[in-house]
Parts: structure tokens; sequence; C-alpha cells
């Protein structure tokens, strides 16, 4: 007798599995870390009520035989708080301070435990009482004054398992390190601030909407990788040499990366200020990078419409090369923070490398804004090319005064976004390489004319890392306008050297890595920015240097970025070629018009978003309106990312598409209803958002619907 065959088990690949357990740690993770407050504003030694409460928690933390605490407390405290407190005897003999209703808070409620946590407990809840007082009365407590709560709290736990073992003793002591690892997570979290509520209901929406975005996004790509052909392990041909722009846009963007960091660890290591602005004309290239990147855009507009297509597959093509790359600023955003903390490096120069790891990204936002521009500054370019560069100049030289004498933030982004339009648009035409007369004169009076503005006219002469300058180019605009001018009227001097220069396969083979790489080379390079800022603040010892190098802290800093380099790399973009190749699929249709609108949008402000919210560095801020917030940022630029993609693989029309849609528009309005942010504007953009992509989806499923009863 033949037994029947079994149906054999379906399998689920275990990279599949291993990437499910990957999100999910890392999303919980992201959340944790995104959901962190501001750091709370120094205002100088406390006083009046905020000196009594700093006085009783330092009482609360030198227990007595009597509760000193109370006779210490501000006059106002329990109006202010609405807290009563009371005195109860400790086991230790000590007479505490406590909040009579508090306890030893977990995840399940209350609990004492059998040893009797209990007076410790209410005791420390009485000095997280006094810690919001001083916040109130608008002077919080510095860190310190936290630490030393839990630290009391922690010693008490440890010492109820020799006073109160219970006969486990040992099980004692591991629940108190349990409480108390728990109890410097929290506060870790919240910044040894004042404890606050957090909002979870918006926090934990936001991190699964996330996922749902990354799981849509992700599913594709590994259904390509799976299906794509192999590669052959020998090939017939040597690469090309890139395209001269590609490689021009490539080394300007590099050498301004490299020159900032040099010029900013100079800074640190005390470096004479009257001595470093002259490499700052050197290293400033992002009008290099704006002209390469326009000469590129408009060979990529030209490609698609050879090609049948038109806008919509134009900035959904372009916006998938460049997104991708700005998802790593994301891990940028969340870990180079953290291992500044864990290498106790101060404040100050904390804020800098921040500001300059996330400097690409205001440069990828603002290049983001040119390629939607291409199309229609290319037709105004074909008709009135002189009139067109005149008015962008002026718009250029307008908005840079009028920031300067307003001191207007938006008039300071515009006049970037102006300097940036204004060299695509001169990449547009064609320099007068021919004329060397004139490149020579217009270098010459551009320098002559920077040279003025910088001594004369009173501007910085430093025009890399300048305060108070547009985020986006790191230096005032009217300075670098001029700058640009001269460096256009070199590029033009040598561009033939250039063009065979770019034809060198030396020259190419890195050129393509990093288009192939940008996310794990990135990575890499702030892995190793890291390690000689902290080689800045090694302590003087020999000894000592090498064990604070080889310590845990430091080498689980390096790893937050090295990690995931490694990662980015071997996931992501070792099969990656460096080029996006134009879908099959042709949007078309009103779903795929707006598609690329709400994708551009979305985008746009998620990328500024994250270049201005540094993980709770300016929280509290907006922009355009819409609250700076890590976890809708990603939203917003996962969400860009989503629908860009779904009309490039022409999925635009699909239900699911605008169900996913619907559902990010879930957590900025829940955040809005818990009483968190700004809330008119954020209603007014998601609201109208979330209605059309239920109205959509819901039009698709009637639609079918009613096909299907009709035949």
């Amino acid at each position: 007798m033949i037994a029947p065959a079994e149906t054999p088990r379906l399998r689920r690949h275990l990279s599949t599995s291993a990437w499910l357990l990957v999100l999910t740690l890392v999303l919980l993770g992201f959340g944790f870390v995104a959901s962190r407050p501001a750091t709370p504003p120094f205002h100088g030694p406390p006083t009046g009520g905020a000196l009594q409460a700093e006085r009783a928690i330092d009482a609360l933390t030198h227990p007595g035989p009597e509760p000193t605490a109370l006779s210490l407390l501000p006059a106002d405290f329990t109006r202010v708080t609405g807290v009563t407190p009371g005195a109860a005897a400790a086991p230790d003999g000590t007479v505490r301070a406590v909040h009579v209703d508090g306890g030893c808070s977990t995840p399940w409620g209350d609990d004492n435990t059998k040893w009797d946590y209990g007076v410790a407990c209410k005791a420390h809840d009485l000095g997280y009482d006094l810690l919001r007082y001083a916040d109130k009365v608008g002077q919080p407590l510095p860190p310190s004054v936290r630490a030393s709560l839990d630290s009391r709290l922690s010693t008490d736990m440890h010492a109820m398992c020799h006073i109160e073992p219970a006969g486990s003793p040992r099980t004692c002591q591991l629940v108190a390190s349990v409480f108390t690892a728990g109890l410097n997570v929290n506060s870790w979290h919240q910044r040894w601030g004042p404890p606050v509520g957090d909002p979870i209901g918006p926090m934990l929406a936001g991190v699964a909407v996330i996922g749902c975005l990354l799981v849509f996004r992700l599913r594709g790509w590994l259904h390509t990788r799976r299906t794509r052909p192999a590669r052959p392990l020998v090939t017939t041909t040597a690469p090309g040499p890139a395209s001269p722009w590609v490689t021009l846009g490539v080394a300007g963007l590099v050498l301004l990366i490299l020159g900032e960091s040099v010029l900013a660890l100079a800074r640190w290591a005390g470096a004479d200020e009257a001595w470093l602005w002259p490499f700052t004309w050197l290293a400033q290239l992002a009008p290099v990078f704006f002209f390469a990147g326009g000469r590129a855009n408009a060979a990529g507009w030209r490609h698609i419409r050879e090609s049948g297509g038109g806008y919509r597959q134009y900035v959904a093509h372009r916006a998938s090369w460049l997104l991708r790359p700005a998802l790593v600023f994301v891990v940028v955003a969340l870990v180079v923070p953290l291992a500044l903390e864990l290498l106790g490096i101060p404040q100050g120069t904390n804020a800098a490398i921040v500001g300059i790891a996330l400097h690409p990204l205001w440069l990828l936002a603002v290049y983001l804004l040119t390629v939607a521009a291409t199309p229609f500054m290319l037709a105004l370019h074909r008709r009135a090319a002189t009139v067109t560069t005149a008015g962008l100049l002026a718009l250029v030289v307008l908005t840079a005064l009028g920031s300067g004498w307003f001191g207007s933030d938006l008039l300071r982004s515009a006049s970037a976004l102006g300097l940036a339009l204004l060299a695509q648009q001169i990449a547009f035409g064609r320099l007068p390489t021919r004329h060397r007369a004139l490149l020579v004169s217009g270098a010459v009076a551009a320098l002559a004319g920077l040279v003025a503005l910088t001594t004369v006219g009173g501007a910085d002469p430093n025009l890399l890392g300048t305060p108070g300058a547009s985020p986006a180019l790191a230096a005032p605009t009217l300075p670098l306008l001029l700058l640009g001018a001269a460096q256009l009227c070199v590029l033009g001097l040598f561009a033939r050297p250039l063009a065979r220069a770019a034809e060198l396969r030396w020259l190419g083979a890195p050129v393509r890595f990093a288009l192939r790489a940008p996310m794990s080379l990135y990575l890499g390079f702030l892995a190793a920015m890291l390690l000689v800022v902290a080689l800045v603040y090694l302590p003087p010892d020999p000894a000592a240097a090498l064990n604070w190098l080889t310590g845990p802290k430091t080498l689980m800093a390096l790893g937050l970025l090295a990690v995931p380099a490694l990662i980015v790399f071997w996931w992501f973009e070792r099969h990656f070629d460096g080029y996006v190749p134009l879908h099959d699929s042709r949007p078309t249709g009103w779903r795929a018009h707006a598609a690329t609108a709400l994708g551009t949008g979305y985008a746009t402000i998620g990328l500024f978003g994250f270049a201005l919210t540094r993980f709770g560095g300016d929280t509290g801020g907006t922009v355009l309106g819409l609250p700076l917030d890590p976890i809708q940022n990603l939203i917003q630029l996962l969400l860009g990312v989503f629908l860009l993609h779904a009309v490039r693989t022409g999925v635009s029309a699909a239900t699911s598409t605008w169900v996913v849609t619907a559902l990010a528009c879930v957590p900025p309005l829940l955040e809005v209803a818990s009483g968190y942010g700004p809330g008119p504007l954020t209603v007014a953009v998601y609201g109208p958002t979330a209605l059309f992509a239920v109205g959509t989806a819901a039009g698709n499923l009637i639609s079918a619907k009613t096909v299907a009863q009709t035949t």
C-alpha cells in the first residue's frame, strides 16, 4: 500500500525571520530614544522655592532619626503639586519624609515586594515630587539631583536584602538590581530631568506605522533581491568611467564633508580662527555641488522624456535615487548623540558634531527641491535664459539682505534655495570655455568682491560652519554667491582637463563605489571621526588613555556607527551597483499626480524636520508650522519614499497604497487629540491627506465591487 504523500510544509526564509526580528528591535529602540524629551535648560543656581526643594532633596538622600526634609519643604509645595507629605519609619532605623500614597512603580503597578522596599520608594517619590515642583516654578534642578535620589533608592533596596532577606538574599539582590536598572533607564530616557509623563499612545502608534511603511518598502526590495539573476563571476569588459558631472558632484560633496570635519577638528584643537578662514574658501564647494547636480538633473529629465515618460516618472525616479541614502541619516541622528554621550564629550562639542554629521542632509533636502523644479526651470531657460538667471540672482540678493535686516530664518532658507537654483540654472547653459579672458576676469572680479565684502563690508570671512548662517550652506549667502561665481569661472577655465580626469578609471572606481555604498561609507567615516574626537579628549596619562580607549563605553560608542555601517553594506549596498533603472510602468491618472505631489511634499518636510530636530535637541520647534518630532519626521520621510516608490513602480492607484497613506496620518492626529504639540496646522495637513486617502481607497473598492457585479 502506498502511503499518501505528505503536504510539504511552507517554510519562511530564515533571512525573512531575521529581518522581522531586527526590524522589531530597531523600531522599539528607535521609539524609546526618539521619545526622549529635550534637555532641560539651565537657569543658573536655584533660588527661592527651587532652592528649598534642592535642600529638601539633599535631606532625603541623607536620612537620619528625624524627617528633616519635611521642615525644609517650600511653603507652597502642596499647593503647586497637590501632594501632602508625611513621615514613615524605615526598617534601617531612620525616619523618612515620604509621599504617603507612593510606592515602587513597575509596569504591572505598585509592587513593594516581599522585602518591603515601600518606605524607600515613597521617600523617592517625594523627591520626584520636589523635582516636578522646581520645574513648575521655572527652575528645573540639575541632573545630578535626580541621580542622587536614584542612587539613594538603589542603596536602600540593596540594604533591605541584609535587614530583611526573607530567606532569599540572593533573589533580593537580583530584584534590587533589576529595579535599579529600570530606574536608571527611565531617568536616562528623561535626560535626568524632571519626571514627566510620556505620550505612550502616540509613540506606539507612530512606531507601528513606521514598521508598516518599512515592511511595505522592504518587501519589494527583498523580492527584487531574491529574483535578481546571478551576476557573472567574470566580467569581459571593465566598467566605463562615471559621468563627468556625477564625478564632479560626488567629488564636491566628499571634499565639502571632509573639509568641514577637518576644520571643526582644528577648531577643537585650539587652532586660531584667523588662520582657518582661507581653508574654508577652498573647502566650501556647495555651489559646485548644485551646479553639477543641475547638469545631472537636466540629463535625467531629457532621458525620461526620450523614453516616453513625464514629470511624475522623472520625480519618482530621481527621488528614489536620492532618498535611498537619506534614510541613513535616521541612523546618524539616532546614534551619533548616543555615542557622544557615552564618550562624555562636552555638550557644546556634541552639538557641533551632530550639526556637521547632519549637514549633508540639509544639502540633500535642498537638492530634492531643485530636482522637483528642474523641468519648470528648464522650460524657463529655453524661453528666457537671461531673464530667469537675473531673476534668481535678484531673489538671492534680496532674500539674503532681508534675512540680515529682519533676522528671518525663512528668508535665510529662501536665499539658500535661491542660490541652489541659480547654480542649477547656470548649469543648464554652457560655460564660455572658449572665452578664457572673460572667465579669468570673472574669477578675479568675484574674488575681489569677496575680499571687499569680508573686509570693508564686515562680512564673516569664515565660509564653512559660520554661526547663524543657513544650515544648508553653512555659510552666509552673499559671500558664498561671490565664491561660487569664482568657482564656476575656474571650472570653465579647466573644463577640458577636468573632463579628461573624469575619464580616468582609477578615479572612476572610487566614484562608482561612493554611488554604490554611500550609506555605509558615511557611517564608517563618522565612526572614524568619532574616534578622532575621542582622541582629543583622551586623559593625559598613557595608561589611563589606553584603558579609556579599550573601555566598554568607548567600544560601544564606536560600535553604534561601525555595526550599522557593516549591516547596511552587507544587506543593502553589497548588491547595489549605484544605478536605479527606469521602471517599465508609466504612472498615469490623477492618483499618480496626487501620489507624486504628496510624496515629494512629505519627503521634503521629513528631511528638513530630521535636520532640525536632532532627537531632542530642538524639541518644541516647527518646520513649516508642523511640530519637530523624530517619530513624526520619520513617518513623513517614509511616507514620501513609499508614495514616490509607488509612482515609480506603477502601483499609485492600488488600494493598499492609499490605505497605508491613511494609516500614516493617524499618529500625528492622535498626538493632537492627546494634547501634545500644535494642533491646527497638523490637522490641516494630515486631516485632508487622510480623508483623500480613505476616499481614494473606498472609491477603488466600490469600483471593483461594481465591476464584479456586472461581470
